[in-house]
């Protein structure tokens, strides 16, 4: 137990010492391209400046609409869910407390998902149906993602008259995706968590919390084997949805970039928000990817001919629409009473929860 202890403090210690670094590499960059210049820039925005929120917003509801696709076969008369479906701003206040706790912890963006399948459960919903939906509708964000930052690339390559021949690239690309797209699938088809389960008693040695858990991770790795070999259209569709998120976000770039005075066109703008989110899962163990994701997108600002100036004012008013809509979700986890469950959750993990069970 003292050993497990040791582990939790110097994974704690690495996660401060991941930001302190990001906080460096953060001022670091304004210091370089310099403060005059990046306020220079912040002078230009006008009283439209709030227009900046809506294409973020526009994303979080289409995403949303994505999520409430899949969940409301639930609410059929056969799945055993009493009451109405959630409607859409409940679905979009629980998505936006969970992505809160995804920015704010170093967990690559896994870290909120099963807050969002207990928030969800308060509406009347069982568990393994909601974290079915909750891991059906992360599945399709992953892959239309990928295809989004892709597209995105093959936009850039364009741009920059690269010597690699795009259909090369595409057809590549594509065969990536496939295998990527079947490799997903196919593993949760084949019961992911089942599997998750016996390498944890394996290597955790918690066999009576882990024994607890099998009815419920089975029942999971059953629902999900229904889903993908009867609802494939269902699951399509949410693809498409959250596919038109990531686009939907490109109109961020392109908003912001006109109110700064630096217009550009959509597939430029489209190029460099996808390439924008690779900067930002580059560094997944930084909370908030701070500084890395800001470093990014001064390379892909450079790369475009815009200049590292503007990389770095953008990278600011990114980060206050970030905290915007971090204060929403931790204000949505606050009137949900979900900051409860988040310390008992972090507590069960912990040392003691083996002690308890071993007595």
């Amino acid at each position: 137990m003292a050993e497990r202890k040791v582990g939790a403090r110097r994974t704690a210690s690495w996660q401060v010492l991941c930001l302190a670094l990001g906080l460096l590499l953060f001022a670091g960059l304004i210091y370089g391209v310099g403060v005059t210049a990046v306020l220079a820039a912040l002078k230009r925005l006008g009283w439209l400046t709030p227009l900046i929120v809506i294409p973020y917003l526009a994303s979080y509801l289409v995403d949303s609409l994505g999520w409430w696709w899949i969940l409301r076969r639930d609410f059929d008369g056969s799945a055993g869910n009493p009451g109405p479906a959630p409607r859409l701003p409940q679905l979009f206040a629980i998505r936006a407390a969970g992505e809160a706790v995804n920015a704010i912890t170093p967990t690559a963006y896994l870290g909120g998902e099963p807050l969002k399948a207990w928030l969800l459960q308060r509406h009347g919903i069982s568990l393994v149906p909601c974290l079915a939906s909750v891991l059906v509708s992360k599945t399709a964000l992953m892959l239309t993602q990928g295809a989004f930052v892709f597209l995105g690339l093959l936009v850039a390559l364009h741009h920059w008259r690269s010597a690699i021949p795009l259909p090369v690239a595409a057809v590549i690309g594509l065969l990536l995706g496939i295998l990527i797209f079947g490799v997903l699938i196919g593993v949760q088809r084949r019961g992911l968590f089942g599997l998750l389960l016996g390498l944890s008693r394996h290597w955790s040695g918690r066999e009576a919390l882990l024994a607890s858990w099998e009815a419920d991770i089975r029942a999971l790795d059953e629902r999900l084997r229904e889903f993908y070999g009867r609802r494939i259209r269902d699951f399509l569709i949410c693809c498409g949805f959250h596919f038109l998120g990531w686009v939907l976000g490109c109109w961020e770039v392109y908003v912001v970039l006109w109110l700064l005075g630096r217009p550009v066109d959509f597939p430029s703008a489209f190029a460099i928000e996808a390439l924008s989110g690779v900067a930002k899962l580059a560094a997944v163990i930084v909370p908030g990817s701070l500084g890395v994701q800001e470093g990014g997108q001064v390379l892909i600002f450079v790369a475009f001919g815009l200049g590292a100036p503007l990389a770095v004012t953008f990278g600011l008013l990114r980060r206050g629409r970030e905290l915007l809509w971090i204060g929403f979700g931790l204000g949505v986890l606050v009137h949900r009473r979900a900051l409860g469950w988040l310390k008992r959750r972090a507590e069960s993990l912990e040392p003691r929860a083996e002690t308890r069970v071993e007595r």
